[in-house]
C-alpha cells in the first residue's frame, strides 16, 4: 500500500510539474506589454483595439489574436471584420457617421474625406452592412501602408453578402420594404431579396403578390394611399395630383388596382427607375376580365351603381364582363329592363335625376342641356320615363357609344312582310282621339296624328298618351291654314308655331308636316322644312261621316306601303278605325308611324319633298 501511495503522489507531481511549465512558456509566448513593445504584431494588435473599441485587449484575445496573425491564418481586415461584428462594438452603438469615422481613422489613418464619408454612410443607412466598407478599404493604398508598418497581411473580404453587392438595389429593397410593408427588412430579407433580383426576379408580378398578401392587406391603407406606395416603389415618386386623380378614377370606374398598377408600369419612368438599380422590370399581367375591357367595366359599374343603388363586387363585375361579351346581343335588352325596373325608378326622386343617371350610364357623360331639357318637358306632362329612355337608347349615338366598349347593341329590325300608315288630321279631339288610341294600344300598333297648333293645349291628354303608345306626332299648321294661299314667311311662321306648341308639351319637335288639304306649291315646299306627306288612299270620313265607307275604301284598296288619310273628329271615324285595326293586322299588316314606313323601306326623306306612299 505504501508503495503504491508514493506512485500516485509522484504521478500527481510530474502533472503539477508540467502544468508549471506550460503556464511559465505561455507567458513566455504572449508577450507582456513590456516585451511587446519591439513586437509589431502585438502592436498592431493594440492599434486595432486601441482605434477601434478604444480599449485594450484582455490577455486572452490579445493572444487569440496575436497568434492567428503570427502564423497568417487571419489578415488585418479579418481582425477588423470580426471586431466590428462582436458584442463590444455593439455596445458602442456608434452612429452610421462615427462608424465611418472610427473604421477610416482605422484602415487609412486619417478621417474619411466628405464625400467617401456621404458614400458609406448613405449606404449604412440603406442596409448595407459594414463588411462592404471593410472590403472596399481593405484594397486601398493607405491600408496596404498601415499593414506593411505593421509587417501584416492585409488580406480581402470576396464572400460578401447580396445585400452588399449592389448599394443601389439594397436601398430599392429597403423602399420597397417600408413601403410595401410598412417596415425595415432585416438582414435575411435584404439578402434574400437581392438575391432574388440579382437572379432575375422581376418586379412587377413581385408587386402584385405583394399587394395581394395578408402582410400588405393587414395594413388597410386607402386606394389613395395604395397608389402613393406603388408610385413611389415603382416610380421613385409619388404620382403626382393629375396622375392620382386618373387612377383613383380608375379604382372608381370598376378596375383593379393591379390595372392602376399596370398603367403605372406604363410610365416611361419605370423602366428607368428598374434599370438604374439592376432590377428587371417584368410586367403586370391582367387576368380579371374587367381589367380586360377597361371601358365596358366603366359602363356596367355606371349601370349597376346609377340603377342597382350599389357598387357591383369585383366578382361581379367580372361576371357580367365575362357574360356581356359572349352575348352582346342580350346587352340592349338588359340595359332597358334596368334602367326601367321600377325598383331602379325610385332611386331618383326628380326627373333630372333620372335624365343626369340615364345618360351618365349610356354615355359616361352629363346629356347636353338641350336634350334634358326637352326630355324634362315631356316628363313634366306626362310623357313616361320609360317611353323617354326608348328615346335616349334609340339615339345612334348610343349604339356608337356601345361599340367602344365592344357591344353591339345595334337591333335591326325585322321588315315586315308588309306595312300601312294610317294618319289622322285636324285633331286632337278627347272623344275620338282616345277612341283611336285605344284600339292601337292592345296591337302595340302605331299611327300619325298631323295635328293643328292651336288645338293643342286643349288636348294634351291625348298627345301625350299617343307619344307614350309610340305613335308619331306630325305638323298641321297652326290654324289650319291653306298654305299655297300665304307667303313664305308665313308658312314658315304657321309650320314653327304648331311645332313649336308640340315640343313644349312633348319636347319631342315635329320632324314631318302634311299640308292642308294636300295643297302645296314651290313656294310650301321651299319653306316648311320638313318632309311634305301626303296620302295614297283618302277615306272622306270628313265628307261621308259612315264608318262603313272608310272601313270599306281602306280595307279594299290597301296595300303594301300606302299612307291611309282619315281625321280624328268624327265619332264614325273612331267606330271604322276599332274594325280597320284588327282586320289589317288579320291581314298581315303592320301599322306604323311615317318614320318606321319610310324606316321599313330604306327610304331617306327630304324636306319639302311630298310623299304620297312610301313604298321603297
Amino acid at each position: 500500500m505504501k508503495a503504491f501511495a508514493k506512485g500516485v503522489r509522484f504521478v500527481l507531481r510530474f502533472i503539477c510539474m508540467i502544468l508549471t511549465i506550460a503556464v511559465f512558456a505561455g507567458t513566455c509566448l504572449v508577450p507582456s506589454k513590456s516585451r511587446a513593445k519591439e513586437d509589431l504584431t502585438a502592436d498592431f494588435v493594440d492599434y486595432i483595439y486601441g482605434t477601434i473599441l478604444d480599449k485594450e485587449a484582455d490577455s486572452e484575445r490579445f493572444g487569440y489574436w496575436y497568434w492567428h496573425l503570427k502564423d497568417s491564418s487571419t489578415t488585418a481586415v479579418g481582425l477588423i471584420d470580426m471586431l466590428t461584428q462582436s458584442y463590444d462594438f455593439y455596445r458602442k452603438n456608434y452612429t452610421p457617421e462615427q462608424t465611418i469615422d472610427v473604421l477610416s481613422q482605422t484602415m487609412t489613418g486619417k478621417p474619411a474625406d466628405d464625400t467617401t464619408k456621404q458614400t458609406y454612410v448613405y449606404y449604412l443607412n440603406c442596409g448595407i452592412s459594414i463588411r462592404r466598407y471593410l472590403a472596399d478599404m481593405a484594397v486601398t493604398p493607405e491600408f496596404a501602408q498601415i499593414c506593411a508598418q505593421y509587417q501584416i497581411e492585409p488580406g480581402t473580404i470576396t464572400d460578401l453578402d447580396s445585400r452588399d453587392i449592389n448599394p443601389e438595389m439594397t436601398n430599392f429593397v429597403k423602399v420597397l420594404f417600408e413601403q410595401m410593408y410598412g417596415r425595415a427588412p432585416v438582414t435575411e430579407e435584404y439578402n434574400i431579396w437581392c438575391q432574388y433580383f440579382t437572379e432575375g426576379k422581376e418586379l412587377a408580378p413581385t408587386l402584385m403578390d405583394i399587394v395581394k398578401s395578408s402582410e400588405f392587406t393587414s395594413r388597410c391603407l386607402s386606394d389613395e394611399s395604395t397608389i402613393d406606395v406603388l408610385s413611389s416603389v415603382m416610380l421613385g415618386r409619388t404620382a403626382d395630383p393629375s396622375e392620382k386623380e386618373a387612377y383613383l378614377g380608375m379604382l372608381d370606374s370598376g378596375l383593379s388596382m393591379t390595372y392602376v398598377a399596370s398603367q403605372i408600369a406604363s410610365d416611361p419612368n419605370y423602366l428607368s427607375n428598374c434599370s438604374s438599380v439592376g432590377i428587371r422590370p417584368g410586367t403586370v399581367t391582367l387576368t380579371e376580365a374587367r381589367d380586360k375591357n377597361p371601358e365596358l367595366t366603366s359602363f356596367l359599374t355606371r349601370l349597376y351603381t346609377q340603377f342597382a343603388g350599389k357598387r357591383p363586387s369585383a366578382e361581379d363585375l367580372n361576371s357580367y364582363v365575362s357574360e356581356t361579351l359572349e352575348d352582346s346581343g342580350k346587352t340592349r335588352d338588359a340595359i332597358v329592363e334596368m334602367l326601367s325596373n321600377p325598383e331602379s325608378m325610385t332611386l331618383f326622386a326628380t326627373d333630372d335625376e333620372y335624365l343626369n343617371a340615364v345618360f351618365d350610364v349610356c354615355y359616361g357623360q352629363a346629356a347636353a342641356p338641350e336634350k334634358i331639357e326637352a326630355y324634362k318637358i315631356g316628363l313634366k306632362n306626362g310623357v313616361t320615363r320609360e317611353r323617354v329612355l326608348e328615346s335616349i337608347l334609340s339615339d345612334p349615338a348610343f349604339d356608337a357609344k356601345m361599340s367602344e366598349y365592344g357591344i353591339d347593341t345595334k337591333v335591326e329590325k325585322k321588315v315586315p312582310e308588309k306595312v300601312v300608315a294610317l294618319t289622322f288630321d285636324d285633331g286632337p279631339y278627347t272623344d275620338v282621339t282616345m277612341r283611336i288610341l285605344d284600339a292601337l294600344e292592345p296591337y302595340g300598333a302605331h299611327a300619325t296624328f298631323f295635328v293643328v297648333g292651336n288645338r293643342v293645349n286643349n288636348y294634351k291628354e291625348c298627345i301625350v298618351r299617343a307619344v307614350n303608345l309610340g305613335c308619331q306626332i306630325g305638323d298641321h299648321t297652326w290654324n289650319h291654314t291653306t298654305l299655297t294661299r300665304i307667303s313664305g314667311d308665313a308658312v314658315s311662321t304657321q309650320i314653327n308655331d304648331c311645332a313649336d306648341a308640340v315640343y313644349n308639351l312633348t319636347g319631342i319637335r315635329p320632324v314631318v308636316m302634311r299640308p292642308v288639304g294636300g295643297s302645296y306649291n314651290s313656294t310650301v315646299s321651299a319653306n316648311v322644312g320638313m318632309p311634305m306627306i301626303i296620302w295614297s288612299i283618302d277615306t272622306n270620313d270628313w265628307k261621308y261621316k259612315d264608318s262603313d265607307h272608310v272601313i270599306n275604301e281602306v280595307l279594299n284598296n290597301v296595300r303594301d306601303g300606302d299612307i291611309v288619310l282619315m281625321h280624328d273628329l268624327y265619332e264614325t271615324t273612331a267606330t271604322a278605325v276599332e274594325t280597320i285595326v284588327p282586320a289589317l293586322i288579320d291581314a298581315g299588316f303592320t301599322l306604323v308611324t311615317i318614320d318606321e314606313l319610310a324606316e321599313y323601306k330604306n327610304v331617306q326623306m327630304e324636306n319639302g319633298k311630298a310623299y304620297f306612299s312610301i313604298r321603297g
